[in-house]
């Protein structure tokens, strides 16, 4: 899938008049992989990463993989709007794998942490469990329990599960 990233790294190179003055090693299919060729690709590694890199050393990047976070931090119907919301769903509704999972970015495989924080952002949005665009949900809540159910995500992803529920017990006490 091409990104924002892509292209936002094509730009940055082009600007900053960047070539890579490292040739590419070649390695054909059952020829032995050599330290100069390894040494040559690591060479050329670090000096794309370097072009990269901002005046102030951080490499600015995208990561909209944790779009669920927007409901999480507790103010989302005191800072959005109505409108900020539909596009908050929007994005999310857009960005679902076909299978009907999430990935940590944007066309990566679906995993079971981004699937049920982005079910639970929709649930605490209003989406009905069968509803959303295409439905969304249900198609969420189907890739869960196909995959084991919320039990089987990493403990930070139990981690912020149980932030979204305390956030929503506060929220309708």
């Amino acid at each position: 899938m091409f990104s924002k990233l892509f292209l936002y790294s094509i730009l940055f190179l082009k600007e900053k008049n960047f070539k890579q003055t490292i040739p590419q090693p070649k390695v054909e299919d059952g020829e032995e992989v050599i330290f100069e060729a390894t040494t040559a690709a690591v060479r050329r590694s670090a000096q794309l990463f370097a072009a990269l890199q901002s005046k102030d050393g951080h490499w600015p990047a995208t990561n909209p993989g944790p779009m669920y976070l927007l409901y999480i931090t507790g103010t989302l119907n005191t800072v959005f709007p109505a409108e900020y919301r539909k596009e908050i769903l929007r994005y999310i509704y857009y960005h679902q794998n076909e299978d009907g999972g999430w990935g940590l970015y944007v066309g990566g495989h679906s995993m079971m942490f981004c699937t049920s924080l982005n079910y639970i952002c929709m649930r605490l949005l209003g989406v009905e469990p069968d509803g959303g665009l295409d439905n969304a949900a249900e198609r969420a809540r189907k890739w869960i329990l196909d995959h084991g159910g919320v039990t089987t995500s990493a403990s930070w992803g139990k981690t912020w599960m149980a932030l979204c529920f305390h956030t929503y017990i506060s929220s309708h006490l």
